[in-house]
């Protein structure tokens, strides 16, 4: 179980991004998409499944060519 000084860097990191303007959501992945995100961050095209799911959002809806880390 976490301990109180990690729920408060936690807490710190959130306000530190809200204050960015950025914000939080949870969703729910289908199989065969969450295993295509695994698989691309196994294979180097990204660091981080937080980072390949930002790269897709925002070349669907920012109209952004994805770019892939190698």
């Amino acid at each position: 179980m976490p301990g109180t000084s990690s729920n408060s860097r936690v807490q710190r990191l959130r306000e530190t991004r809200r204050e960015r303007g950025e914000r939080e959501t949870n969703v729910w992945l289908s199989r065969r998409v969450g295993e295509a995100i695994e698989e691309a961050v196994r294979e180097g095209q990204f660091r981080t499944r937080q980072e390949a799911i930002h790269q897709a959002l925002e070349a669907a809806f920012v109209h952004r060519e994805m770019k892939i880390v190698k």
